[in-house]
């Protein structure tokens, strides 16, 4: 199945969460914040929530600095 990731065509097995998601793409878990269709996903719910064909996520990693 297809889903759009920060504007780009991304390819996933039928059945994968975020977390697989996350994994593929090489995306650390940690501060980490997803958006799935417009609403954001709770880090607690990241391992569950199953995505399904054409789904729309921004993913935006946290970086520290100063």
């Amino acid at each position: 199945m297809f889903l759009k990731v920060n504007g780009e065509a991304v390819e996933v097995k039928t059945g994968a969460t975020i977390n697989d998601l996350l994994t593929q793409l090489e995306i650390p878990k940690i501060r980490v914040a997803v958006e799935l269709n417009g609403n954001v996903i709770p880090n607690s719910e990241l391992l569950t929530t199953v995505l399904t064909d054409q789904d729309i996520l921004e993913i935006v990693k946290a970086i520290g600095g100063g």
